[in-house]
């Protein structure tokens, strides 16, 4: 009511309230306001938008926030049709709002520029320009900058020759400080191969030891690609999807295995794994297997798991156990985390320990390790390990209805051998039997 009356004010004093009707996101008039709980106004799509990729606070006051608590703000949208400056046009068809600062016009002109655009320095100003300036930063999205800078990456990045590096590297970190979603790629990655083929060839050569860049720089431009990577795989078709190779999922599995990477590359390592293996894709969850990404998830979690867990390792945890679980869909993914000596325990360990979505994960994948074709050495390894113990209180959670029934469904199938195993309470098995 505040910020409303603030503006009717200065809407009465003439032509001072143009500031009250922009969306603090996209920095553009508002079309469709709506209110969030924290009494800021937003354009509904810009926030939609912002909430679609993953964000569940308020962009402004960074207090929850969710799609279901947005309001339509009538009376904030009669005072901007209202509105009539000297120009005569009414907000929804006013001209673009032009960054204040004459540099950053300059530089989007520099980078919008087809001649200029090839130039590293000029990426990079315009990267160095959009990491710290968030009105520099929408002015590049609203030019159009992300989509000339992802066809000169597409084009480059495929190339073998250490002259465009640095424009690949400058490209790389241009997108990375863009923040470009993955609803701004769906229209540009759309059977595009060349920027699958071109993310894959810079991923496999930031691996190689003779890649001539330097650890700092190979490392941030790791980070880069790898979450270009994640936006790219979660917008990509199934069609795409399939063209993955095998070489990029080591390369990915490479990533998560690096500890001098930082935990944002980390995650979107995990979950670009994730969206390159949906449901009824088996054949990149066997290529993501074999390329030792159970393995190494697992190690993963082993050296991050802190005594006191914070909001990122709880997240760390979550992308590694779905990933688990996505992999044991498979007879290789389920293979490799029986041969690792901890994996039983630690997703046995994980369980009712982080949060309804581990839990659902952790269940998923001892459901499918300790299945009806499970080995006896499995069998005995779940008892041992806590496994059993573990199905037990999952019993007695407040678990979702179905993971419960998956537990159950496994403490059945074993139940004649784990009565008998000194490792398992046979009250509780009797108890929930």
């Amino acid at each position: 009511m505040h910020s409303l009356a603030c503006v009717h004010m200065e809407t009465s004093g003439g032509g001072t309230a143009q500031h009250h009707f922009v969306c603090p996101i996209s920095l553009q008039p508002m079309q469709d306001p709506v209110t969030a709980p924290t009494g800021i106004s937003y354009d509904r799509r810009a926030i939609e938008r912002w909430l679609a990729n993953g964000h569940a606070t308020c962009p402004v006051t960074g207090r929850p926030l969710s799609l279901t608590d947005l309001t339509p703000n009538h009376t904030l949208l009669r005072l901007i049709l209202s509105w009539n400056p000297a120009s005569k046009v009414a907000p929804d068809v006013a001209p673009t709002l032009e960054p204040d600062d004459p540099e950053v016009a300059v530089l989007v002109a520099k980078v919008m520029s087809p001649t200029s655009c090839r130039t590293a320095d000029v990426l990079c100003e315009a990267a160095a320009s959009a990491a710290v300036n968030i009105t520099a930063r929408r002015c590049m999205v609203r030019a159009g900058v992300q989509w000339r800078v992802l066809r000169l990456f597409s084009s480059c990045g495929k190339t073998s020759s250490r002259a465009v590096m640095p424009t690949v590297e400058a490209c790389l970190a241009l997108l990375d400080a863009l923040d470009v979603s993955a609803d701004e790629l769906r229209p540009l990655v759309s059977g595009n191969h060349d920027l699958v083929d071109a993310l894959t060839h810079v991923l496999v050569t930031l691996e190689n030891e003779t890649y001539s860049g330097g650890v700092g720089n190979r490392n941030k431009t790791r980070d880069s690609a790898v979450r270009l990577l994640d936006s790219v795989t979660e917008s990509a078709d199934m069609v795409l999807l399939e063209r993955l190779r095998p070489e990029l999922f080591r390369a990915v599995t490479a990533v998560v295995r690096d500890r001098t990477v930082s935990p944002g590359a980390t995650c979107a390592a995990l979950r670009a794994l994730l969206n390159a293996c949906p449901s009824g894709n088996g054949k990149n969850r066997v290529l993501i297997a074999e390329a030792g990404a159970a393995h190494e998830a697992i190690e993963l979690e082993l050296s991050s798991w802190p005594s006191s867990p914070s909001g990122k390792s709880r997240r760390v945890t979550e992308l590694v156990m779905a990933l688990l679980a996505r992999l044991c869909a498979c007879a290789e993914g389920r293979a490799a985390v029986v041969a690792h000596p901890a994996g039983i325990a630690l997703v046995a360990k994980r369980a009712l320990r982080v949060s309804a979505v581990t839990d659902t994960s952790a269940v998923r994948v001892l459901a499918a390790v300790c299945g009806r074709a499970a080995s006896p050495e499995v069998v005995r390894e779940m008892a041992r390990v806590g496994a059993v113990g573990k199905l037990c209180c999952v019993l007695q959670a407040d678990c979702d209805r179905d993971v419960k029934e998956a537990a159950r469904a496994v403490l059945r199938v074993h139940s004649g051998v784990w009565c008998g195993s000194p490792c398992v309470s046979a009250y509780l098995l009797s108890r929930y039997l």
